[in-house]
């Protein structure tokens, strides 16, 4: 993302400047775009920042939430298993008819497509393995673990996250205290 960004921060500068225009510049950034859009969806899933709305779901006992959590991760895998299976096509097209793309870098569209596949191959697997994980910590009994594996993180594990953020973010003095 950072190259795509200063390839287009170049290439608007040359624009300005030269009046000249780096070919293919957007076009790469689009593939930048949807590609590390992909291979951080997994991330996002173990780390549980996937936006989901909690007016209800905070009041509902410990049990319930679970519940909701399971079928939340289930629904997810299931709309980003039809993505992938639509993406395997879309790759498998693009590889039989030789499709390149329409700027003047005339890049097979087959390897950007590809990696993009791959990120939603790895967010499948992730979310399985993540799926399989807390069914086995509920069959165990221990769905305090379960729920800390799916559920959705409360704010005080976010002020938690945050405090440890700023506090390793913060520059030590020479004798190892903090400003």
């Amino acid at each position: 993302m950072l190259a795509a960004a200063l390839l287009i921060g170049s290439d608007i500068l040359l624009r300005v400047v030269f009046n000249k225009a780096i070919d293919g510049a957007d076009e790469l950034a689009r593939f930048a775009l949807a590609i590390a859009t992909t291979w951080s969806l997994g991330g996002a899933l173990l780390d549980r920042t996937h936006i989901r709305v909690d007016t209800a779901y905070v009041r509902f006992p410990a049990r319930m939430q679970l519940t909701v959590d399971i079928a939340a991760l289930i629904a997810f895998l299931a709309v980003f298993a039809v993505v992938t299976l639509f993406g395997f096509e879309l790759v498998i097209q693009s590889l039989q008819t030789s499709s390149r793309s329409t700027s003047a870098l005339q890049i097979p569209m087959v390897y950007p497509q590809a990696i993009w596949l791959g990120g939603l191959i790895m967010l499948l697997f992730s979310g399985l393995v993540l799926l399989a994980c807390c069914l086995a910590l509920i069959a165990k009994g221990d769905c305090k673990a379960a729920s800390a594996l799916a559920g959705i993180k409360s704010a005080e594990e976010e002020v938690q996250e945050e405090v440890e953020l700023q506090h390793t973010e913060t520059p030590q003095t020479s004798k190892g205290h903090q400003p």
